[in-house]
C-alpha cells in the first residue's frame, strides 16, 4: 500500500481545488461568451428586419403625405432596392474569408444607404412637416409608425453595439485568451450609421 505524507495530500487536494476553480471560470466564461455572440447574431437580424422596415413606412408616409418627389421618397426606395441583409463582415455567421471579402463594399454601400435614409428623415420631417402631418389621421399614423421604427433601430443597434464591446473586453483577458474559450469565432465588429432621424440631431 502506497503511503503518501500529509503535505503531499495537501498539495493534491489543493491542486485539485485550484484546477475545479479554473475548470469553473472557463466553463462560465464560455458560456458567457457563446451567449453574447448568439445575442449579437440575434440582434443583426432584428436590425435587419427594422431597417427595411423603416424604409417601407418612410415609403408608404411619402405616399399618404404628399412626400413622392422628395429626398425622403428617393432614399426609401433606393435601401429597399437594396435587398441585402448583411450589415457587418467579420464572419461571426459563419461565413467564410472569401465571402466577407466579396461583401466588404456591398456592406459599406448598404450601410451609407440606411445613413442616407436617416438624413432624409431628419431633414424632411421638420417639425413644421410634422405638424402638417400630423393633421390628416392616415398620414399621421403612418408617421406615428415610422417614428416608433426609428426608436427600435437606435435601441437595437445600442444593444448590439454594447455586446461588442463586452464580447471584445472578455476576449481580451489572459485566461481567455490562453484557454481559448472563443473558440475559432472572430472578433465582432459595431455596426456604425447616422441612425439620428430628427431634427437638430437631438435623437431619442
Amino acid at each position: 500500500m502506497i503511503s503518501l505524507s500529509p503535505w503531499l495530500l495537501v498539495a493534491i487536494v489543493l491542486a485539485v481545488i485550484a484546477l475545479g476553480v479554473v475548470a469553473g471560470f472557463a466553463i462560465t466564461r464560455a458560456r458567457r461568451l457563446d451567449r453574447l455572440h448568439q445575442r449579437i447574431l440575434a440582434s443583426r437580424d432584428s436590425l435587419s428586419r427594422l431597417l427595411l422596415r423603416r424604409a417601407s413606412e418612410a415609403d408608404l408616409l411619402s405616399r399618404s403625405a404628399g412626400l413622392e418627389s422628395s429626398g425622403l421618397a428617393d432614399a426609401a426606395r433606393a435601401y429597399i432596392q437594396d435587398g441585402g441583409d448583411q450589415l457587418t463582415t467579420d464572419g461571426l455567421d459563419r461565413r467564410t474569408a472569401a465571402q466577407r471579402q466579396g461583401d466588404r463594399v456591398e456592406v459599406a454601400a448598404r450601410l451609407e444607404r440606411a445613413s442616407a435614409l436617416s438624413r432624409a428623415i431628419r431633414e424632411t420631417l421638420t417639425p413644421e412637416e410634422r405638424e402638417r402631418i400630423a393633421s390628416d389621421s392616415d398620414a399621421g399614423a403612418r408617421l406615428e409608425a415610422l417614428d416608433a421604427t426609428c426608436y427600435r433601430i437606435q435601441l437595437t443597434r445600442n444593444v448590439h453595439n454594447v455586446d461588442v464591446a463586452g464580447v471584445r473586453a472578455l476576449r481580451s483577458a489572459r485566461m481567455v485568451k490562453l484557454l481559448r474559450l472563443a473558440g475559432h469565432a472572430p472578433i465582432p465588429e459595431p455596426i456604425d450609421f447616422d441612425d439620428d432621424t430628427q431634427t437638430g440631431g437631438r435623437g431619442y
